[in-house]
């Protein structure tokens, strides 16, 4: 009779052990560089299309004879965008009715998971990909909403989408009480992130109130947000140009 030998591991199945056990061990070391990857790209991107629309504005204050930095926030969206970005811009696409060529459907998620739709009515994508959609609101606040990758990724705020805000002084709309924005001596031009309720800035804002749940769409899951902004992670893009562009613990990545 044949002996049967229970409970000897033979030399294949060590092998095969010994090569999970590496695997996993790759992959917990693999995750938080490849998270990592992901924030700086991420950041890398918005501060490059930043670059990109304010050497747009150079240029059309070349060619205009117009001051940098001065936008006129009470033309329509289209006329805006055609004004002072597209004719600067190198643009692979447009979409100026139809969005289904710029943006997937929903065109992208607040930190709260809520699918935001309709919010950019004038898109167009650029030759690295990146989509820039021009939005505003019943307030007459102008804003830029960034998709860093495209109709890939996670298309979410705070992650690979990103808000850009106008201030005009001369044009601003007056939601509150003038003190607050006199006090901060808001300049004219491209802001990183969108508004407070009062229609300031979000980059002109402290730190705390950034990442505050109290606040309006701030970098915070948790945010205060109503059918007149963008959503919970419009302040992010903010929040990293306030804090030295780290994403640190408060940041809801």
């Amino acid at each position: 009779m044949r002996n049967k030998r229970k409970g000897n591991i033979t030399l294949s199945q060590t092998v095969l052990i010994v090569g999970i056990v590496a695997l996993l061990l790759f992959a917990m070391i693999l995750v938080p560089f490849y998270k990592s990857y992901q924030q700086k790209l991420a950041i890398v991107k918005y501060q490059k299309a930043y670059a990109m629309l304010q050497q747009a504005n150079r240029m059309y204050s070349l060619v205009s004879g117009e001051p940098m930095n001065k936008y006129n926030t009470s033309l329509p969206v289209n006329v805006f965008a055609e004004t002072y970005f597209t004719p600067y811009l190198q643009i692979s696409e447009y979409c100026k009715g139809k969005q289904d060529s710029c943006w997937n459907s929903p065109q992208y998620k607040d930190l709260k998971n809520r699918k935001k739709s309709n919010m950019a009515l004038y898109s167009i994508i650029l030759d690295d990909n990146t989509t820039i959609g021009f939005h505003k609101n019943k307030q007459g606040l102008m804003t830029i909403i960034l998709d860093t990758n495209g109709k890939t990724g996670e298309n979410t705020l705070g992650k690979d989408i990103f808000v850009f805000s106008f201030y005009d002084n001369e044009n601003h709309p007056k939601l509150c009480d003038e003190k607050p924005s006199q006090n901060k001596n808001i300049p004219n031009g491209i802001h990183f992130g969108g508004y407070n309720k009062c229609g300031i800035p979000q980059d002109t804002l402290e730190y705390n109130d950034l990442i505050s749940k109290k606040g309006f769409d701030t970098c915070n899951k948790n945010a205060e947000t109503n059918e007149l902004g963008l959503g919970a992670g419009t302040a992010c893009g903010a929040l990293l140009r306030v804090n030295n562009w780290a994403m640190d613990k408060n940041y809801p990545w």
